[in-house]
């Protein structure tokens, strides 16, 4: 097979497993939702790169069928931290910028995808400065592995986010996920960013180095 075949087969690949999971996603009511949602907050609050981090990128859920990250944004600001989200700023570019509070992030404006953005007048963060980025995906696997959108908005982003001065505070990743999202594989192709964790409601996958989280032998 030549690399153009095989780089078109992982392609179709993901594009088949987006309407699977798209579909299977659709059915979940909101109790569901929520339900979800919770639990992933609950290992996300207990896992040293959450206690260990002072400056997080959190995205905001979309109206139906990804995880709400309203639990986390209230955890996030009753510990202290600075908590800085998305805004699409051109084909494949996004920016993160601050919201300094519970009640700024319900006033925020929804975009054309009626997703809520912080303003371009919100303080800007650069790619840097952030030491936890939280992702969304369409489909994750406990090898870390993610499947998203399809816009490239994160592994971009990612890829900016790590190149950091030497000594500067790493930038860790943790992909969250429902449990209709996980998947045994997850098709990948050399531009897309393994990260640093995925969180589910019933599992959990870190780096076996990283102390106090278990790795991708503590799920089923």
């Amino acid at each position: 097979m030549t690399l153009s075949a095989s780089a078109s087969s992982v392609s179709a690949a993901k594009m088949a497993l987006r309407k699977q999971v798209r579909a299977s996603l659709k059915v979940l009511d909101d109790a569901e939702l929520n339900r979800q949602s919770e639990a992933v907050c609950e290992r996300l609050v207990r896992s040293s790169f959450w206690a260990a981090s002072q400056t997080i990128g959190v995205f905001l859920a979309m109206p139906a069928g990804e995880l709400r990250t309203g639990p986390i944004l209230q955890h996030a600001y009753a510990g202290g931290k600075r908590v800085f989200c998305p805004r699409v700023m051109g084909d494949g570019w996004m920016e993160f910028f601050e919201v300094k509070s519970m009640e700024e992030a319900k006033a925020l404006p929804l975009s054309k995808w009626k997703i809520p953005e912080p303003p371009e007048t919100f303080p800007r963060a650069e790619p840097i400065d952030l030491d936890l980025l939280l992702v969304p995906a369409v489909a994750l696997d406990l090898s870390r592995r993610r499947c998203g959108q399809g816009m490239g908005f994160y592994d971009r982003y990612v890829q900016r986010a790590k190149q950091r001065p030497e000594g500067s505070r790493p930038l860790r990743t943790i992909g969250l996920g429902l449990l209709q999202q996980r998947q045994e594989e997850v098709p990948c192709e050399p531009h897309d960013e393994q990260l640093d964790a995925v969180i589910f409601p019933d599992c959990e996958a870190f780096p076996q180095d990283s102390p106090g989280c278990r790795d991708a032998g503590a799920c089923p």
